[in-house]
């Protein structure tokens, strides 16, 4: 899926969506169960999903690494 314009494995977003609880947690949760290819955020969204990662299981890293790397992040 392009989670905010970054393509990530479903598997991952699954496992980000765990550690994120609500709301954006579940914003991920329901765009798995509808299998959907593009999920859009807001800058809010973003930044809560970048505090999470810097607390994340070390597995969850390269996540944070390309989404840190893509221009749309910052």
């Amino acid at each position: 899926m392009l989670l905010g314009g970054v393509p990530i494995d479903d598997a991952l977003v699954r496992r980000l969506s765990t550690i994120l609880g609500r709301p954006v947690g579940d914003k991920l949760d329901r765009a798995l169960l509808f299998r959907a290819q593009i999920v859009a955020l807001t800058r809010e969204e973003k930044m809560a999903i970048l505090a999470a990662l810097e607390k994340a299981p070390p597995d969850l890293e390269p996540v944070r690494e390309m989404l840190i790397a893509d221009a749309q992040w910052h």
